[in-house]
């Protein structure tokens, strides 16, 4: 899997509880440039063994590319550890037309048959509605395209958990957003007849639980 897989950005704004990847990686999102991204995406192509199916264009969240604030200086301030719990900053731009033109991009190079999305899929940013239509345009079009296009069969989320309380706990959305995706994702399947499948990550036994 991670042969022939593209890593196309580092870090995470989400600051789950649980996780280390903002320790790690940081919290500010830092992407390739499209040029860097569709370079590695030829080499991979000239491999022996490629079959023309890439089997991840992500990164710790696969839907975080070129995301950061708005005004950066207030960032730069900020104490929050998530950007996006208990409600998506007023200050996040959440446009999701850059990756959607990577995905393009990457779809038409020579070699290519499909460009799968393996890494996890952040649906709290998916059914944010900003105060720009076009953020929500490209949002829903994202949706779309990632469901219709891109899944391998099973498309992977982490809800973590079920009760609110522990939720809140972890920093991560209602569990009844993870219920309003699931309709989507099978209402897109249906009109487009597709048979896939959403699975969900659960943690057990974690703190306050």
């Amino acid at each position: 899997m991670i042969k022939f897989s593209i890593n196309i950005h580092r870090g995470c704004f989400g600051g789950c509880a649980f996780c280390t990847i903002s320790a790690h990686q940081g919290k500010f999102i830092v992407s390739r440039s499209k040029e860097s991204i569709l370079r590695e995406v030829k080499e991979v192509t000239q491999l022996p063994d490629f079959k023309g199916y890439l089997s991840d264009l992500g990164g710790p969240s696969a839907n975080m590319y070129q995301m950061k604030g708005k005004d950066e200086s207030i960032c730069k301030k900020c104490k929050r550890p998530s950007c996006i719990h208990p409600k998506v900053c007023p200050n996040l731009n959440s446009d999701h037309r850059p990756l959607l033109d990577i995905y393009h991009a990457v779809d038409a190079l020579p070699g290519i048959k499909k460009s799968f999305i393996g890494s996890g899929v952040r649906y709290d940013l998916l059914l944010h509605r900003s105060k720009d239509e076009a953020i929500n345009r490209s949002t829903a079009e994202y949706t779309r395209e990632l469901i219709v296009k891109h899944v391998s069969g099973r498309l992977k989320v982490a809800p973590e958990h079920t009760s609110e309380r522990v939720l809140s706990v972890m920093r991560k959305p209602p569990f009844e957003q993870f219920e309003t995706f699931k309709r989507i994702f099978d209402r897109i399947n249906k009109e487009e007849n597709l048979r896939q499948q959403l699975i969900p990550y659960f943690i057990s036994s974690h703190p306050g639980c």
